[in-house]
């Protein structure tokens, strides 16, 4: 039982991250957004504030890449869930997954 209620609190971490994770990128997006928006609003010459946009999409793109490790350690954890055999979706709504639960590695077609 004591596995069981590990397994479920951490099922909750991990979808608590994984929802802040997809947040914080929207939010990040909408400030991209709002930069290139305000700079035509205001017909500012297109460099005027290039450097600080250069900087938010690169926060951007990391922020992705440490969402895209996160979906990669949610796999992990599943192969360690079936191989304690703890059922891993005991906990929250059931969400449609792209690949494999068993495949934490991208596919072939994620590499090209």
């Amino acid at each position: 039982m004591r596995k069981i209620k590990s397994a479920a609190r951490i099922a909750r971490q991990l979808q608590e991250t994984e929802a802040a994770m997809d947040q914080s990128i929207l939010r990040a997006n909408a400030l991209v957004t709002a930069m290139i928006e305000a700079r035509i609003e205001g017909k500012l010459a297109a460099e005027v504030g290039q450097d600080a946009l250069d900087n938010i999409v690169s926060g951007l793109k990391a922020m992705t890449e440490a969402r895209g490790a996160i979906a990669r350690g949610h796999g992990d954890l599943a192969k360690v869930a079936d191989g304690l055999a703890i059922e891993w979706r005991l906990d929250g709504p059931l969400e449609e997954k792209l690949i494999p639960r068993f495949s934490a590695e991208p596919s072939k077609q994620d590499a090209a």
